[in-house]
């Protein structure tokens, strides 16, 4: 009866949603649920336009549409280009900047794949360009504007087409039938060519300048738990020729503006799976393999470096370093030499996108919910030139403020607070632990936090600490001792919570935490040391990690952390694992997790739910069906929400 009165209170929010346009005096469900995000920002060749995708939750559609938006410098004018029932996505300039190819399942028929599609910018509708046998991944268009490169899965062969039919569709486990490759299509005559072939999947196809190679990176999986294994590949346009540069990539390479370097973000070693990430840069055409040896540009930074993008002279690579809790401008001389601190953002900015000096980024605040960004140049403070959240910074927020202790081993730990606009100075609070995921590189910083100001709102205080391997404090606090989960990072956000109580800021009655995905596993791992907690939530957590690892999609990286696989190192695994002493735990606990969940699969909620159960200690376990690591479908989400705001305000008085 419990979880009908819950739906049904989630359903009613939806169905009370008001029109678009129309918001409340404070920070909703409705504005949780459909605040917009973006991805897929690319330049015209003359840097005069930027295209980019728009992504809005359709609450009655429980979907997402993904639709291409466009700002034009001449105009200062932004606007939306394609309002489509499918995805649009993945925007490609043509070299005059009067048409962009995007991919979109637009077709017709019950069996629809993702496609090019072309949109002139002079008017007239989208229409699709060629017939693909199966889904196109991504396009990227040639500079000078006569191909169109883009991956594509291989074709079943007909025999196991057949056998699907007939749902012979049985998987064996590891057996790959499809990888994804690499072709070109020539724009004027529709023809297609092949440029690479194998056992190894190819993926972010980026064009030299002069339109002659294209970086690519290539796996031998596409898995994530082949991630370490990616190498950086330069492909000959005409032949398919390929040049692998034997490094490891990060997710996105770059070229030079004057096409004699690709550079790119990653680690170094191959054999680890937790450590800094640099910035890397290579010579495209080397007049030997000594020349072609990559370079570290930032061994000597002491954060991580993320994706870079070129000055207009090729000489210097820019990028946003995560610094504390603010995102600030970095940049390092291709040539070599120390890395140059520059703006600050003061908020939260993702990779830029740069054409010649000019700059495009994603960026938040702690009033302002993401919108783009551009600036004339890398280190200037830009300006937005998209206001599709700008509905949120009308609203009444609570404040935002970092807050600093010192933790059990005496190292200074920092973390945000965002504390409602209700409370007085110096008066204790019923205080919400909202602890991140990730764990390694991530933290929270002074960008928009959705689901805190959405808590504030319901008048709880919300504590968002950065524990031991949370990114943007130096290398030796992200690169923790292995093995350590449940250690320091516990001990960080309980001597923060003691801080906050001796400071008259939290109310030491009225506790809760609450997390996802490794947020997940560590509240798990809280309500076992403690009983201070008043309520938990446990969001895609992990409980039993020798199980973890055999269940998860992300196996190698894990065996690492331990020092070997369960069988090597198993008390290892035991003593990091919450269920190892779950039978400390007297706190009411939710546990969620979505039903199609690779990374911290079903069973693990399935453990913790049944333990406390079988414990007696108040529990409820809800499940949501296709549901990933992250949940997609807005309904999903709008229980998820309820369901934890009505579990805390039970628990939490």
């Amino acid at each position: 009866m419990r979880r009908f009165t819950l739906s049904a209170l989630a359903a009613a929010a939806l169905l009370a949603l008001p029109a678009t346009g129309a918001h409340a005096a404070s920070f909703s469900l409705e504005h949780a649920l459909t605040l917009r995000t973006f991805q897929g920002l690319e330049w015209s060749a003359d840097g005069m336009r930027l295209a980019f995708v728009v992504t809005q939750p359709d609450t009655a559609e429980n979907t997402t549409q993904q639709d291409v938006w466009m700002w034009d410098a001449r105009t200062n004018r932004t606007r939306q280009l394609t309002r489509f029932a499918k995805n649009d996505y993945a925007p490609q300039f043509s070299a005059g900047g009067d048409t962009i190819a995007f991919l979109s399942a637009r077709g017709t028929g019950d069996d629809v794949r993702p496609a090019i599609w072309f949109l002139p910018l002079d008017g007239g509708e989208p229409f699709p360009f060629g017939n693909y046998p199966e889904s196109v991944g991504e396009i990227a268009w040639s500079p000078d504007g006569r191909t169109i490169a883009y991956t594509q899965l291989d074709t079943l062969s007909r025999q196991v087409r057949e056998w699907r039919k007939k749902k012979w569709d049985h998987v064996v486990e590891d057996e790959q039938l499809q990888f994804n490759h690499l072709w070109v299509v020539d724009v004027a005559s529709g023809h297609k060519k092949r440029l690479t072939s194998g056992s190894f999947h190819v993926s972010n196809p980026r064009w030299s300048p002069d339109s002659r190679s294209i970086a690519v990176l290539t796996s031998p999986t596409g898995r994530p738990d082949d991630g370490n294994a990616t190498d950086l590949g330069i492909v000959n346009a005409s032949n398919g020729m390929t040049r692998t540069l034997g490094v490891m990539t990060g997710n996105h390479v770059t070229w030079s503006p004057d096409g004699k370097y690709v550079a790119w973000a990653a680690m170094s070693d191959r054999t680890k799976f937790v450590a800094k990430s640099d910035l890397w840069v290579a010579l495209a055409s080397p007049p030997s393999p000594a020349a072609g040896a990559p370079r570290n540009l930032t061994a000597s930074f002491d954060e991580d470096a993320y994706e870079p993008a070129f000055s207009a002279n090729s000489d210097t690579l820019f990028f946003h370093a995560a610094i504390r809790t603010s995102s600030v401008v970095a940049s390092v001389p291709v040539a070599g030499g120390a890395v140059t601190l520059g703006a600050d953002r003061d908020g939260e900015a993702m990779p830029m996108q740069a054409s010649g000096a000019r700059v495009a980024w994603v960026q938040s605040s702690r009033n302002a919910a993401a919108e783009v960004w551009v600036a004339e140049h890398a280190n200037l403070e830009g300006r937005p030139v998209t206001a599709v959240n700008a509905a949120i910074s009308k609203l009444t927020l609570a404040n935002t403020r970092v807050v600093r202790w010192t933790s059990t081993d005496s190292v200074t730990v920092e973390g945000v607070l965002v504390r409602p606009v209700t409370a007085w100075d110096n008066v204790p609070m019923k205080t919400l632990v909202l602890l991140h995921g990730g764990p390694y590189g991530t933290r929270y910083g002074l960008g928009f936090q959705p689901y805190a100001q959405y808590f504030a709102a319901r008048g709880y205080q919300v504590f968002l600490p950065n524990f031991r391997s949370s990114g943007g404090y130096g290398t030796k606090f992200m690169v923790r001792e292995r093995a350590d989960w449940g250690g320091q990072d516990w001990r960080d956000v309980n001597a923060g919570l003691d801080s906050l109580v001796k400071w008259k800021l939290a109310d030491p009655e009225r506790l809760a935490s609450m997390g996802h995905s490794y947020g997940g596993y560590l509240t798990a791992w809280a309500i076992t040391q403690t009983n201070r907690f008043d309520a938990a939530i446990v969001s895609a957590g992990a409980t039993d990690l020798a199980a973890l690892w055999g269940q998860s999609d992300t196996h190698r990286y894990r065996a690492f952390e331990f020092g070997g696989e369960p069988w090597k190192t198993f008390d290892e695994w035991r003593a990091s694992s919450p269920l190892a002493y779950i039978q400390n735990v007297k706190t009411p606990t939710l546990v969620l997790n979505g039903e199609a969940d690779q990374r911290i699969p079903y069973p693990q909620a399935q453990v913790t739910y049944q333990s406390l159960k079988a414990l007696g200690v108040p529990t409820e376990f809800v499940h949501y069906p296709r549901e990933p690591h992250g949940l997609r479908e807005p309904h999903h989400r709008a229980d998820w929400l309820v369901r934890m705001s009505d579990w805390l305000d039970r628990w939490v008085k």
